[in-house]
């Protein structure tokens, strides 16, 4: 298991504002694995908790807030969608915009559109 990184932890703070009851479930997230295609990247989540008791309300949602990721070498940036089935965060997807990308962010900015 990975941890997650600094724009995964951006995202999923936005999902929250949204989903107040989902900030409880941080701490036990981790990313299972990255897949990424020529087109995009899913990071996909796995809970840790075995112990603790998470409130899993039923929240069915593909969040995004409306951002685009501006990465250096895509002309035209990244859009996501985070998943969020029977209140599990499952996963966050990358797309490009028809453009190739290797899956690496460097440095990104998250523009409002």
């Amino acid at each position: 298991m990975e941890q997650i990184n600094d724009l995964e932890t951006t995202l999923l703070n936005g999902l929250i504002e949204k989903y107040p009851t989902l900030k409880s479930h941080l701490p036990f997230l981790k990313v299972k694995n990255r897949e990424i295609t020529k087109v995009g990247m899913t990071v996909n989540f796995e809970y840790t908790n075995t112990e603790e008791e998470l409130n899993f309300e039923d929240i069915n949602a593909l969040f995004s807030g409306g951002e685009n990721i501006e990465i250096k070498g895509l002309k035209e940036g990244l859009g996501y969608v985070i998943d969020v089935t029977d209140g599990q965060i499952l996963y966050i997807e990358f797309t490009t915009y028809g453009e190739n990308w290797n899956g690496k962010f460097g440095d990104y900015k998250i523009v409002k559109e």
